[in-house]
């Protein structure tokens, strides 16, 4: 019987003089099995990331298909890609079709003509909605300085000259006058505020608003759970301290998440007059969750 080299090679280095102590770590990260039945869990490629990102644009209805292909280009900055549907889809625009469909089946499109994103990225989202809802007169991007000047780049690169006309970018840094609007945004940035800034946000310009939609974290998790080996402490506990949800969360236990959820849901309320209307998590990453608030009537 012919045995490749490749495994004589790997039966002559890594399987040589193997005893009883190797079934202790033989399944752990960079342990034998790597090359038996399975990849390495924290091997230095894209592998897991796109099989994860294709699997769930896989289960994705036509109606998300057809909207993004109406977001125009989605490739600026080289995203990573996979095709699924005639559509090279990138993580960025997946979860902003999944942020305007969650809007949508919520909130009537008449209803929303004027909306505020606090801390856009690179615009990501702010495109989405400019692309898909028709009906949107204006959306102020409030962030910081330099991310403005990304955000603005990027916009006008994809977004039509009458499109590119509707957003307004404004430094978060600045006294401002109050901006009222039919809905306010923010997408994963409220966990990386001080509680102080995010309660200045919440009673301005969300306190003004018709409607308040976030995803964010539903709490912290310990670095050594995705095997992240975090050796300044200082700096760490910092990051626990910030945003509203601060306790430790084990993000891969489906109870400890749902017990999470519950707080989370009153700990982003804009105030006692406000009202869960939907809520969910997230699809790809279940420890963030979508929720969107209105006044009560």
């Amino acid at each position: 019987m012919k045995v490749s080299k490749l495994w004589t090679d790997l039966s002559a280095g890594l399987f040589q003089g193997l005893d009883a102590s190797a079934l202790e770590t033989f399944r752990a990260p960079g342990g034998l099995n790597r090359r038996l039945a399975a990849w390495d869990p924290a091997e230095q490629s894209l592998r897991y990331f796109k099989f994860l990102l294709q699997h769930v644009a896989q289960g994705k209805a036509e109606a998300f298909f057809e909207r993004y292909r109406r977001l125009g280009d989605v490739t600026i900055g080289r995203p990573v890609s996979v095709t699924v549907e005639g559509c090279a889809i990138n993580v960025d625009h997946l979860f902003a079709v999944e942020e305007v469909m969650f809007v949508e089946a919520a909130l009537a499109p008449e209803r929303l003509r004027t909306i505020v994103e606090i801390g856009a990225g690179f615009g990501r989202t702010a495109q989405a909605f400019l692309c898909l809802q028709d009906q949107l007169q204006s959306y102020t991007i409030l962030d910081l300085p330099q991310v403005l000047r990304l955000s603005q780049l990027y916009l006008r690169r994809v977004l039509p000259p009458a499109l590119f006309a509707k957003p307004r970018f404004v430094n978060a840094l600045e006294p401002r006058a109050e901006i009222a609007a039919d809905l306010v945004l923010n997408i994963d940035s409220f966990q990386k505020m001080p509680r102080e800034t995010v309660q200045q946000y919440l009673r301005a310009p969300v306190g003004q608003a018709r409607a308040f939609y976030t995803k964010n974290p539903i709490g912290k998790y310990e670095p050594a759970s995705v095997g992240i080996e975090v050796r300044d402490r200082a700096t760490l506990a910092e990051g626990f301290s910030l945003g509203l949800c601060t306790d430790v969360v084990d993000i891969f236990d489906t109870q400890a998440l749902a017990a999470a959820r519950t707080k989370y849901l009153a700990a982003y309320s804009p105030g006692p007059t406000w009202r869960v209307t939907a809520d969910a998590p997230m699809d790809m990453f279940p420890y963030l969750h979508h929720a969107l608030y209105e006044r009560a009537r």
